[in-house]
């Protein structure tokens, strides 16, 4: 515990200097009012920074993260991840969000396992994914692909629970507002995004060049 608290403490100090580095840039963003245009839902798995990812600065990406990149449904009585949706376009006025899964996740994993009773809330939590689950195995998808499958499924079921939003629909309605599925593959470094026309995951990149 007391190497961690060190480490921070280290990784504090390295950030310092960079700060004081480029204090004027900091001061703006402390000063002025925030304004990024990517709210981002991805997993809370300590490998996986969207910031980095993408080289996103500070300022750049409205974050939320939870196990397993959920999106509960509208009225489901969980005011988190709602509330960071109505903030980002109500008050932010991004344009884009991306729900974003990751190759190995745990929390996917997890729904093929027993939760124990003492972890009552990570298994409510995790049956929000759980449609994804009783997808791929409806599927009889192998063994060696479940996992993957399920994390590609689960991406695209958290994209449908944002459209039981009402200010989602509105906003996509009226041309403000994109909605992305993502995968980030951790042993490449690679991003996959769905691509609706062709029904596919693909590279990011060949599916934004495609759109034009």
């Amino acid at each position: 515990m007391a190497d961690d608290i060190a480490d921070v403490i280290a990784g504090n100090r390295r950030f310092k200097a960079e700060f004081e580095a480029d204090r004027d840039y900091y001061k703006q963003l402390a000063q002025g009012r925030q304004q990024p245009k990517m709210l981002w839902i991805g997993c809370a798995d300590s490998r996986v920074d969207p910031g980095r990812i993408i080289g996103a600065e500070a300022g750049d990406i409205f974050v939320v993260r939870n196990v397993a990149n959920v999106v509960p449904p509208a009225n489901t009585g969980d005011d988190s991840v709602g509330a960071a949706i109505e903030y980002g376009i109500a008050h932010l006025g991004v344009d884009d969000i991306v729900v974003c899964g990751h190759t190995g996740c745990g929390g996917i994993r997890a729904l093929g396992d027993a939760v124990p009773p003492a972890e009552e809330h990570l298994a409510r939590w995790v049956d929000f994914a759980r449609a994804s689950h009783d997808l791929v195995n409806a599927a009889r998808v192998p063994a060696a692909e479940h996992l993957l499958e399920a994390v590609k499924a689960n991406v695209l079921f958290q994209q449908d629970n944002l459209l039981t939003y009402g200010i989602v629909r509105n906003a996509l309605a009226a041309g403000k507002l994109r909605l992305h599925g993502w995968i980030y593959d951790m042993t490449s470094g690679d991003l996959l995004a769905y691509d609706q026309r062709q029904g596919e995951w693909r590279a990011l990149a060949e599916t934004a060049a495609a759109k034009g």
